[in-house]
């Protein structure tokens, strides 16, 4: 059977069973069993093979980082770090117009270097931030816009659970991917702080109107207070981070020292219970178990495909396409941001990457880079209807307070500020790839 004909067969048929309801790691699992199946013509060998991948899967330390990233941003959630980094943004910024907005923006992207997580980071400043702006008469949309658009930031600013993905995939350092997201993801910061201070200027009434007279108050001790508190957490991302780009740290141990530290981090706060640090070490184990099972499919996926010979016969049909590397790149993003409506952003990773990276390896562009831009592609997905994963976890943390529609509505201007960053990283590539050069060297 034609491997071209096997692999669009495979594909389609993960896409339909999986929007019907199957879950990705099984559907991976069937349609990599089918697609060696109709190659060999022999079951049992079929079952073989795959039983084998999927050991070798995850048999390897660096899977250990999935894990004890996701146990840092549980601890360090318990310790209640997300109200003290938001309240020292609050402190810094009240004074600018639009100010509140921005310290939302900016206490997400210093979340984000605990959590990777961008959900998380959506329930929990749902619950941070959205009243405090209601309460300075912030446009309803913009004060959600602003909590959905910024907790997108866990995705590119490291530890990122989707760089980890992508890293395992695309067989690219963890460590370079973490170090390739830095720029990038405070490029984004500025760029959400930009558009709000805009807005803000533009409409004065989005943000209160009256913001500057309220808030010109001299600096107190309070203040100070305010913001030294989130100190602890500043020590554990500089040493963490640190330690990994100094290279000191490869990013298995790093996320052991950042699990560790946010444990002493609870324990200081004196935020541990018995209940609670079980309760963690629970959602650390479904979290990172659902993870390592969508990763055992993926394997296997790629493995079918090499088996089928598709990798092969896509190798092949790229040297006879006359087309721009850089188009065939935008191609591939579209149809990233296509899936996000339907997809969550881990399993289009999954489900997309193995047919894609050939393409990406056999026109020599820098798979770093595109890792980098498939992520912020992968992120407009989780805003995107009618799936929005983001969306939807901000709809629970609020219950009645917001309409599913309303957090759409408040998206949308974030969702045009990140393409403008994915245009000026395909513009200027520099700015992903200079410091994993630096660390290179």
């Amino acid at each position: 059977m034609d491997p071209i004909f096997i692999g669009l067969l495979t594909f389609v048929l993960l896409v339909v069973i999986v929007l019907l309801g199957m879950h990705v790691a099984v559907a991976l699992a069937v349609t990599s069993l089918l697609g060696v199946w109709l190659t060999l013509g022999d079951f049992s060998q079929s079952i073989k093979i795959l039983s084998s991948t999927s050991y070798n899967a995850i048999n390897d330390y660096t899977y250990a980082v999935v894990p004890l990233f996701v146990l840092m941003g549980m601890f360090t959630n318990l310790s209640g770090a997300s109200t003290e980094i938001y309240n020292a943004f609050h402190v810094l910024l009240r004074r600018i117009r639009g100010g509140l907005g921005m310290a939302t923006v900016g206490a997400n992207a210093v979340f984000a270097t605990i959590t990777g997580v961008s959900v998380a980071s959506a329930a929990v400043f749902s619950k941070v931030a959205i009243d405090p702006m209601t309460r300075l008469n912030y446009d309803k949309k913009l004060a959600l816009g602003a909590v959905a658009g910024s907790s997108v930031l866990g995705m590119l600013i490291p530890p990122s659970l989707m760089f980890i993905v992508y890293g395992m995939l695309s067989q690219q350092s963890v460590g370079a991917l973490f170090i390739a997201g830095v720029i990038p993801g405070i490029l984004l910061a500025v760029v959400y702080c930009i558009g709000i201070y805009t807005m803000a200027t533009l409409k004065p009434s989005l943000v209160g109107g009256k913001i500057e007279k309220t808030e010109k108050i001299k600096w107190s001790k309070e203040d100070t207070k305010t913001l030294l508190k989130p100190a602890a957490v500043g020590v554990l991302v500089f040493v963490m981070l640190g330690g990994l780009y100094g290279g000191w740290f490869t990013p298995t141990e790093a996320g052991a020292v950042g699990a560790f530290g946010a444990l002493l981090l609870v324990i200081l706060k004196r935020k541990l219970t018995l209940k609670g640090f079980w309760k963690t070490l629970l959602e650390t184990g479904y979290t990172s178990a659902s993870v390592l099972l969508l990763l055992i499919g993926a394997t296997m996926y790629s493995r079918m495909l090499g088996v089928t010979g598709v990798i092969a016969a896509l190798e092949r049909s790229i040297q006879s396409l006359n087309v721009s590397p850089i188009v065939l790149v935008i191609i591939f993003l579209l149809i990233m941001i296509a899936l996000g409506t339907i997809l969550d952003a881990i399993s289009m990773l999954l489900i997309t990457m193995p047919m894609m990276l050939p393409f990406i390896f056999a026109i020599g562009f820098d798979p770093i880079l595109f890792g980098v831009l498939v992520v912020i592609a992968a992120e407009i997905g989780l805003l995107t209807p009618p799936f929005g994963l983001v969306v939807y976890s901000m709809k629970s943390s609020l219950g009645d307070k917001a309409t599913i529609e309303e957090i759409f509505i408040g998206a949308f201007p974030f969702i045009i500020m990140m393409l403008i960053v994915i245009i000026l990283l395909l513009c200027f590539p520099f700015l992903v790839t200079w410091l994993p050069s630096l660390s290179a060297t």
